[in-house]
């Protein structure tokens, strides 16, 4: 069975490849361990977008609007994320939710141009987090009774 994909505009090269494979270069960071990043807006119509997340490659942002796959945009970081501007173009458009109003929201995956330098986020350690020292050692293997 060939499986044919849309943002590619014919068969997908690893159709016999299991869902599970990884193939992204970048590690991607949640939108939630990136406090710079306030909001982002996709230029040239300047349509808001909610982060999901950000690589040093590229992003992915959730979109009232959809926008065909090599359309090529700008991306408009607010808040004190530098570089506030990164050019890109849009590699994927799916479907991600539809509310209770029936408005349709899209995942857009956005490659940069070029990489941008992504600091990685500190490890979130609290005052109240407690000290943790070696685990103790195990009795032998753990087995999964299920």
């Amino acid at each position: 069975m060939e499986v044919f994909s849309i943002a590619s505009r014919g068969p997908r090269k690893d159709a016999d490849e299991s869902p599970a494979s990884e193939r992204r270069s970048a590690r991607r960071v949640p939108a939630a361990e990136m406090p710079s990043i306030s909001g982002v807006r996709l230029l040239p119509d300047d349509v808001a977008a909610t982060l999901v997340n950000i690589s040093a490659t590229g992003l992915l942002v959730e979109s009232p609007s959809a926008l065909r796959p090599d359309l090529k945009i700008r991306i408009r970081f607010e808040g004190t994320f530098s570089p506030a501007l990164v050019p890109g173009r849009v590699v994927r458009c799916t479907v991600a939710s539809m509310g209770p109003d029936g408005a349709l929201r899209y995942h857009l995956g956005v490659e940069f141009n070029s990489p941008i330098a992504l600091a990685d986020p500190a490890p979130a350690v609290g005052p109240t987090s407690p000290a943790v020292g070696p685990l103790a050692p195990t009795a032998g293997p753990l087995r999964n009774r299920w």
